[in-house]
């Protein structure tokens, strides 16, 4: 059996056979994907091998894209991140992304706290809006199937 996984997929659970390997981590009795790459179970052990696929650090995203991304900075009216990956290709070179406060949710905007919902190192999934301002791609989360995917990405 062999996958796609993006970092925070879950892959399978933990059931006194089957073991986190490389490229995996166990949380609450499953195991997901800590990276993106090719996933498999061989010899009771689920890994996931980093992908080899890669584009040119030219390539332009597109509206619509699904992106994986991490944190690198916040501030109180929105989020920088650095773009890793689009749909199913891991990008050679990061592109840089804003989510504004605005784009994280469709509800209750005025009392979200950009610092609470995110941290630097966190991993997202997140949707291209726009090409923004000083070369950096505008992303929602406010879709269903979008948002966090990994916590705490520098402490593993």
């Amino acid at each position: 059996m062999s996958n796609v996984a993006v970092p925070g997929q879950h892959l399978a659970t933990v059931d006194g056979k089957l073991q986190a390997g490389i490229g995996t981590y166990v949380q609450e009795g499953s195991i997901f994907a800590s990276t993106y790459g090719k996933w498999l179970i061989a010899d009771d052990f689920v890994t996931v091998t980093r992908a080899n696929k890669t584009v040119a650090s030219t390539q332009v995203l597109h509206v619509g894209d699904v992106v994986v991304c991490r944190v690198t900075k916040i501030t109180s009216r929105q989020v920088m991140v650095d773009i890793l990956c689009v749909s199913a290709t891991v990008l050679k070179d990061a592109f840089p992304g804003t989510i504004r406060q605005e784009d994280v949710r469709n509800n209750d905007i005025d009392k979200l706290l950009m610092e609470e919902v995110f941290s630097p190192g966190m991993l997202v999934k997140a949707e291209v809006l726009s090409f923004g301002d000083t070369r950096s791609y505008f992303l929602s989360t406010a879709k269903p199937g979008l948002g966090v995917v990994r916590q705490n990405l520098e402490k593993n």
